[in-house]
């Protein structure tokens, strides 16, 4: 979709993104013991966000890429994404169901993901521009399609009002060159805030907006599946953490 929002000619649809594979955490709080780097695109994620030592931390659970295919020849690594999620709300919410259940059968259990996304967790997910030739336009026009089709599919009686303000958020004289930091940012109550450079430029109180946008990662047909494997998995680590 984003082929065709690009002043591009001749394009095919995404190559699927791949997520640098991580073992389970070693560290209770910590699923990377350094800032990773996504190797496809060499973007470093940090480890955490915010105080490492507050119990609102979010700590970094997956990070994959999107890319593109143009012409059949040549690859384009238009962005790279990392998912955050809170250690201590996962486990309060989470670790009753989950935590006797072995990582390799959550990974395949789709009621997992669904709880994850109907929990109403505070998550972020970072995306960090890669190639120069995105547009502001360009990026809020995939997003409104996508977003509308897995809104419709999750609720098809929501008030697609929650998308049209989403969407205004994002006005032609936004730059976002390559490094450009945009942040999607879940609450507990519902909230979907959106940040470019760590800039707040919009916020929409929709849990279903918030679902479906979440869903894009770790719901059907995800950005990555690699990455929507990698997260499960980390997140099945921190649920069985005791700290």
């Amino acid at each position: 979709m984003l082929a065709e929002a690009i002043t591009l000619r001749n394009t095919e649809p995404f190559v699927e993104g791949k997520c640098v594979s991580c073992a389970p955490p070693s560290v209770p709080t910590t699923i990377f013991k350094e800032d990773p780097v996504e190797p496809k695109t060499g973007i470093k994620f940090p480890a955490f966000l915010e105080d490492d030592s507050s119990p609102s931390t979010t700590v970094l659970v997956g990070i994959g890429f999107k890319g593109m295919r143009v012409m059949r020849v040549k690859n384009l690594n238009l962005y790279a994404f990392g998912l955050y999620m809170q250690p201590n709300s996962i486990r309060e919410k989470l670790g009753p169901k989950y935590a006797s259940v072995p990582t390799d059968k959550l990974m395949e259990n789709p009621d997992f993901y669904r709880d994850l996304l109907r929990e109403n967790l505070h998550m972020r997910v970072r995306l960090v521009v890669n190639y120069n030739g995105l547009s502001v336009g360009a990026v809020r026009d995939v997003f409104e399609k996508s977003l509308g089709l897995r809104l419709q599919k999750i609720n098809p009686n929501t008030d697609y009002h929650c998308l049209k303000t989403f969407g205004s958020h994002f006005t032609e004289d936004i730059a976002i060159p390559a490094g450009t930091k945009i942040d999607f940012c879940q609450t507990s109550d519902g909230k979907l805030i959106t940040e470019i450079d760590g800039k707040q430029i919009g916020a929409v109180q929709s849990k279903d907006l918030c679902k479906a946008f979440f869903d894009m990662y770790i719901g059907d047909s995800p950005v990555s599946l690699e990455a929507k494997k990698v997260v499960a998995q980390n997140v099945a680590g921190l649920i069985a953490s005791k700290n």
